[in-house]
C-alpha cells in the first residue's frame, strides 16, 4: 500500500477550518429548522428538529473551542436556501450538507497533529454527522418506498 505525506496543518489553518465548520453548524441550524417547521407534528419532523438541536449543539462547542484557541467568531449569518419542494428534496439537502460536513471533518481530524483536544472534538462531531447522514439516507429510502 503507498502512502502519501502526513498533513501536517498549523495553528491558523485549524482555526480557519474551525471558522467554516461553524458557519456549517449554524446553516445546518437554520435548515432543519425550516425543513422540521414545514412537516410539524410528523415523527419526521420531529427527527429534523432533533437533528436541529444536536448541530447546534456542535456550533456552540466548536465557538468554545475557536475561543479557546484565541480565535474569534466568523460574522456571516446562514441564509435560507431553497432546497426544492418536497420532503425527499429537503432531506436530499440535508444529506448533501452532512456529507459534505463529514468529509470535512475527517480531512480536518487527520491534520490535528498536536492538539488533542480539537482533534477529540471534530471526531465526535464526525460521529455525529455519520448518524446523521445514516438516518437522512434510511429515511429517503422510506419514503421512496411508500411512492
Amino acid at each position: 500500500m503507498e502512502h502519501g505525506e502526513l498533513t501536517m496543518l498549523k495553528p491558523e489553518e485549524i482555526l480557519a477550518r474551525l471558522d467554516t465548520a461553524i458557519l456549517a453548524e449554524i446553516q445546518a441550524v437554520a435548515d432543519y429548522k425550516t425543513h422540521a417547521q414545514a412537516v410539524p407534528g410528523t415523527e419526521i419532523g420531529e427527527a429534523l428538529a432533533a437533528l436541529r438541536d444536536v448541530e447546534c449543539e456542535h456550533a456552540l462547542r466548536l465557538a468554545a473551542r475557536i475561543a479557546a484557541l484565541g480565535g474569534s467568531l466568523p460574522s456571516s449569518q446562514p441564509k435560507v436556501q431553497a432546497a426544492g419542494r418536497t420532503l425527499a428534496d429537503w432531506l436530499t439537502f440535508d444529506l448533501t450538507a452532512e456529507q459534505w460536513a463529514i468529509v470535512e471533518y475527517a480531512r480536518l481530524v487527520t491534520g490535528i497533529v498536536d492538539d488533542d483536544e480539537t482533534a477529540e472534538l471534530i471526531g465526535e462531531l464526525l460521529q455525529d454527522e455519520i448518524r446523521h447522514a445514516r438516518w437522512l439516507k434510511s429515511t429517503l429510502r422510506e419514503i421512496e418506498d411508500r411512492q
